[in-house]
Formats: structure tokens, C-alpha cells, sequence
């Protein structure tokens, strides 16, 4: 049973493919991999929406929190799609949630904290603009009742 958001309600979805690597001796996705199953559609995500092209150290987040609540078990031979919305942008972090769903059915919900940060001067950023504005509309839509 649904807790979130539907798919659909997500302003962004990518497939995900699972490696043989993903799964562990219980036969199903080791829950660590969810983390990096959530930083692919994250790059995916700010290569799709940010007009960003060159390679992830180039993307000018850090992460600061990760949260994952684990619905049901996933199998490597399943599809795995992630929705990805915004839900608090703050002066220089933003929230994104995450939904994952394996062959159509929830198999974890999560949230991640990303704070933009210059890399050179080694410290937060203002989030201003043109980022800001494309942050906005990413603003996951309410759930439907």
C-alpha cells in the first residue's frame, strides 16, 4: 500500500537498470544500493532538467542527508523506476523526494538533502535565480485523495 505520493504525481521518472552486483545472498537488492540507485536518477534528473551534459563531480550539490524507508524486497529481473520531486528549497539546500517502484508495485520511499556548495571555496551557496525558479518547478504535486 501506497504511504506517498503515486508515480504520477512526480514531476520526474527514470528507469533504472539493476547489475548482477545489486543483489545479495537473500536473493534480492542489498538495501546500500538503494542510496546509489537514488543518486542515479538524481544525475539523471539534473542532466534532464538542468541542461548539465559533463560528468557527476561537475553537478555543484553535496549530499547531507539520506533517508530510505524500504516498502518490499526488489529482484534483480524486476523494472525499476524512479520518480523525483522537490519539496523544500531552503537558502542553499533543497529537498528531493523519491519514489521507487519495482515491476509497478512500491518498493521503497526516500529523501535526500542537497545543499549547493562551491567546490573551490569549500562552502554553501546562495540558491538564487534561474536554479531556483527550475527547482520550483520540480515542486512534487499533492498527492491525489
Amino acid at each position: 500500500m501506497s504511504r506517498g505520493p503515486a508515480m504520477t504525481d512526480f514531476p520526474f521518472s527514470c528507469p533504472v537498470e539493476l547489475r548482477y552486483s545489486d543483489v545479495d545472498a537473500m536473493n534480492h537488492v542489498n538495501n546500500a544500493v538503494y542510496v546509489t540507485l537514488l543518486e542515479t536518477a538524481r544525475v539523471r534528473l539534473w542532466q534532464a532538467r538542468f541542461g548539465f551534459s559533463g560528468s557527476a563531480r561537475e553537478i555543484p550539490i553535496i549530499v547531507a542527508r539520506v533517508a530510505v524507508d524500504y516498502r518490499s524486497p526488489v529482484g534483480l529481473e524486476e523494472l525499476v523506476a524512479i520518480g523525483v520531486g522537490v519539496t523544500e528549497i531552503g537558502r542553499s539546500s533543497f529537498t528531493l523526494t523519491y519514489r521507487i517502484e519495482a515491476s509497478g508495485r512500491l518498493a521503497a520511499e526516500a529523501e535526500t538533502v542537497q545543499v549547493l556548495y562551491d567546490y573551490g571555496r569549500g562552502r554553501p551557496l546562495p540558491i538564487t535565480g534561474e536554479l531556483r525558479g527550475k527547482l520550483e518547478a520540480l515542486r512534487l504535486s499533492k498527492p491525489r485523495r
